[in-house]
């Protein structure tokens, strides 16, 4: 994105905003869960790598926190969020979904690709 010759893209502006504080360091709680090994194979294989941890737990934990905090959105923008989630009786989960859903809609759907028509058929542009 380029606003008045800013060349900084629009992750790079979130990245940088300031963010929802994480509680100081508080002494680690224990969680054992046994999952799938298909998660855990997610977990050590995609996850781990993808986050630049050494750990399973350090890929979990790093999960839970950003489910937690919205992403460590910074706070006025997780109340606007929040605020949605309510009024459409979602959980985070589902509203992630939601957003997911929608933008996949939004690439199917976007410039350059032929809209259907409720029969099915490509639209006929007059």
């Amino acid at each position: 994105m380029s606003i008045e010759g800013c060349t900084e893209s629009y992750l790079d502006s979130i990245v940088n905003m300031g963010r929802t504080p994480l509680p100081k360091d508080e002494a680690l709680q224990p969680l054992n869960v046994k999952v799938p090994s298909e998660d855990l194979y997610f977990v050590q294989e995609v996850l781990k790598p993808a986050l630049g941890v050494s750990y399973n737990a350090e890929a979990v934990r790093e999960v839970l926190v950003q489910l937690r905090t919205c992403f460590r959105l910074p706070q006025y923008v997780v109340e606007v969020l929040e605020a949605e989630m309510k009024a459409k009786k979602l959980n985070i989960l589902g509203y992630v979904q939601e957003l997911l859903l929608r933008r996949f809609e939004a690439l199917r759907d976007g410039p350059g690709r032929a809209k259907k028509s409720p029969a099915g058929g490509p639209r006929r542009l007059r």
